[in-house]
């Protein structure tokens, strides 16, 4: 077999050319479309993994809000608890504070009811001390509403300290008072038992108080010495209502 070596080189030469426009007009523009492609393919990965990380992190900003708003809510709902609480326990000591505030202006109500019923039965007992006092008395000699107390009445003046008395006998404004006017015997009688009493003659002068219903009253300036039944009578209610109170 005999080779041409002359249409080997051109088939060589040829082969080569072909090669060479290939690779120039085919396979570079390929590459490079290849290699756009690719490009293009890696910058939508890229941005496909940016959109999924910028997904992601919206999720999880949604789902870190949500937990706080989950929180809040949770503070929230709490704090309405709290003070809703404590708006109940503030009605209610204000209703118990209303409640002992009304029990006790009505246990003090029905005290000082209690309290009237009871000075006003004193006062009728007094009363009826008195109009039993005066009936007795209509029984017993006039003299006696007055002579019966003189030394009682001398007696209470002794009993004053020294400097009381004293004072007493320097007074120029005394007076006696007397259930009825005096007679000159018994103005007389007063008179003689108060300047022993006082240690000097005094002068007074006298005056009538029938509410006395028996006995006699000294005053003056400084003070008043008392012999009759109605200071017994009002000692006697004192006591009653002293009693009285003592029992409640």
């Amino acid at each position: 077999m005999k080779l041409d070596w002359s249409t080997l080189a051109l088939q060589t030469i040829n082969a080569l050319i072909l090669v060479w426009l290939l690779a120039r007009f085919l396979f570079r523009p390929v590459a490079k479309i290849m290699a756009e492609r690719q490009a293009s393919a890696n910058a939508l990965m890229s941005d496909a993994k940016a959109a999924k990380l910028a997904a992601q992190a919206e999720r999880d900003a949604a789902q870190a809000e949500r937990e706080q708003l989950a929180a809040q809510r949770a503070q929230t709902l709490a704090h309405v608890e709290s003070e809703a609480q404590a708006q109940r326990t503030a009605l209610l000591a204000a209703a118990q504070e209303d409640a002992s505030r009304l029990r006790a202006q009505a246990a003090a109500e029905i005290a000082r009811e209690r309290a009237a019923q009871a000075d006003a039965a004193s006062a009728e007992k007094l009363q009826l001390a008195v109009d039993i006092a005066g009936k007795l008395l209509d029984q017993l000699p006039d003299g006696m509403r007055v002579t019966a107390f003189i030394a009682g009445l001398a007696n209470g003046v002794h009993l004053l300290s020294p400097a009381a008395r004293a004072e007493m006998a320097e007074d120029a404004s005394l007076r006696l008072t007397a259930p009825r006017a005096l007679t000159m015997d018994e103005r007389a009688a007063c008179a003689q038992a108060l300047a022993t009493a006082l240690g000097r003659h005094v002068e007074f002068t006298t005056g009538v108080d029938r509410a006395l219903i028996a006995g006699l009253e000294l005053s003056g300036t400084h003070g008043v010495v008392r012999n009759s039944w109605r200071d017994r009578l009002a000692q006697i209610h004192d006591g009653l209502l002293r009693d009285d109170g003592r029992q409640r």
